[in-house]
């Protein structure tokens, strides 16, 4: 096992966390709204609102369904003596959904739908496939919450972070546009921990997204929406266009991309912020939260794939080590242990 590997690893799933945790207390907020709550921008772990519709109550430095969703996906994952299957995607999914806490206040849309109905005997291929037309079911960001792990588990190897990045995101969301971007995100993470990256950022993001779209032609289902890749190549040119403003970037990006919970806003507008910080994890990770809306979802994915290619040193080391403290972590075992799933089942796969 690679011990560089498994620390590259680690800055990932850290950097996640921290940006899960400081934006739950800023998520279906605006930026001045947040500013006016909380006296500033939020850098530090702060007590939600009282109007806030999902984190009130929840104490400073906790996850949500986006980092504790990554991190039951890769406990799954770490024990497995094969490489990941279907079963195991459901598994770790129906692992998550038994922290009660976690589900009542974090499930969105098509995931409590998803839970309730395979805690009642469904299928999880019949959840994920409604018999009745939706463009609404599977479109938001619960497959992008498991990518860092699939990007991760497939760390150098593209194509196998873009199977498990879609089979992760299966038991909920099996559409094109979720399989598109859970697969940009597990992609460009998967090159940015490379040992010889032969592609840019820009570059495995949308070969990854491609690879996932067209997945779901094979084995997931097709539905009316925007497309992930062309939001995702809008959000890389209004980055370039607001090169070195981050806050005119997010705002442009807000505008123009969205910053929602439907995965063709969420994932494109993190990609955004990541190039406009100049890959920066703290930077992305601190726009991100001060842009409110999904805003925890958004740092988390921005902060995950800014340190797959640049380490998250600059993420205070005060931030992890709290979030590691509240919420009962050992992100060091779990890094080791994708990294030892990596060696056995992803290389050459």
């Amino acid at each position: 096992m690679s011990s560089d590997l498994a620390q590259k690893i680690e800055a990932v799933l850290a950097a996640a966390c921290v940006g899960d945790a400081l934006g739950a207390a800023t998520e279906c907020m605006y930026p001045a709204l947040i500013c006016e709550v909380f006296g500033g921008p939020v850098v530090t772990y702060r007590q939600p609102p009282e109007h806030a519709p999902f984190a009130k109550g929840l104490a400073p430095g906790r996850l949500t369904d986006d980092a504790t969703q990554m991190l039951a996906m890769a406990r799954r994952l770490i024990a497995l003596d094969r490489p990941a299957g279907p079963d195991d995607a459901i598994a770790g999914f129906i692992d998550w959904s038994n922290d009660e806490e976690m589900f009542q206040r974090f499930a969105g849309p098509t995931t409590r739908i998803a839970v309730e109905a395979m805690r009642a005997g469904a299928r999880a291929e019949d959840v994920a496939t409604p018999a009745a037309y939706s463009c609404m079911f599977g479109t938001s960001n619960g497959g992008a919450m498991r990518a860092p792990t699939a990007g991760s588990a497939a760390a150098g190897n593209l194509d196998e972070a873009v199977r498990l990045a879609c089979l992760l995101s299966a038991p909920t969301h099996n559409t094109q546009i979720a399989y598109s971007g859970a697969s940009a995100v597990a992609g460009a993470i998967a090159v940015g921990l490379a040992a010889d990256r032969r592609m840019s950022l820009e570059d495995a993001a949308l070969e990854a997204a491609r690879l996932g779209e067209a997945e779901a032609l094979k084995t997931g289902r097709i539905v009316g929406g925007t497309g992930v890749i062309r939001r995702i190549e809008l959000a890389f040119e209004i980055a370039e266009r607001y090169a070195g403003d981050i806050e005119a970037a997010r705002s442009e990006l807000t505008e123009v991309v969205g910053n929602g919970v439907a995965m063709a806003e969420a994932v494109p507008h993190a990609f955004g912020l990541v190039k406009a910080a100049k890959g920066s994890a703290w930077g992305a990770i601190v726009a991100a939260v001060n842009g409110g809306n999904d805003s925890d979802t958004i740092a988390m994915i921005a902060g995950s794939v800014a340190a797959a290619w640049n380490g998250a040193a600059d993420v205070p080391a005060g931030l992890i080590d709290e979030a590691v403290a509240v919420n009962g972590l050992d992100l060091t075992a779990v890094a080791a242990g994708l990294c030892a799933y990596n060696a056995r089942f992803a290389q050459g796969a």
